[in-house]
């Protein structure tokens, strides 16, 4: 398989049309199609882009060997990503700031914190309390 076609398995993988993975990545949709249909070998600064972006394993984008995802997203992980997306109906931009909010210790506490304050637990809900206010005098 050429690396034209797996640029395009990556990114119906990740559930982008070829507009969406051009915006985000800040180059033009004909480039993305050149990449595709092999008309054009996309160069490092695109690869890297994708690499650093989505967590695609170099590897298997240039010799297709290995992985497509590295295990910061595995494509189980695009999948569950997408499903969740479409049943919130989320934006691309705001399933990103969950992964990110997801993806800090402290954040993730507080949204654990929000599970257990939902199952009843008052002290998950007086911790909370008390980490917000924290964050309040912080902005104030």
């Amino acid at each position: 398989m050429s690396i034209g076609k797996r640029v395009k398995e990556c990114r119906v993988a990740l559930h982008l049309t070829a507009i969406e993975l051009a915006k985000q990545l800040e180059i033009p949709v004909r480039t993305i199609g050149s990449y595709e249909r092999n008309e054009a070998q996309p160069g490092a600064k695109f690869l890297s882009k994708l690499v650093e972006k989505y967590h695609v394993n170099i590897n298997w984008l240039l010799s297709g060997k290995g992985i497509m995802f590295t295990s910061k997203r595995t494509e189980l992980d695009i999948n569950y990503i997408a499903d969740l997306q479409e049943r919130l109906n989320l934006t691309n931009a705001q399933i990103e700031g969950l992964i990110d909010l997801l993806d800090s210790d402290a954040s993730r506490d507080m949204v654990l914190k929000f599970i257990e304050i939902k199952k009843g637990n008052k002290e998950a809900l007086e911790s909370l309390i008390c980490n917000l206010q924290g964050i309040k005098a912080v902005y104030n």
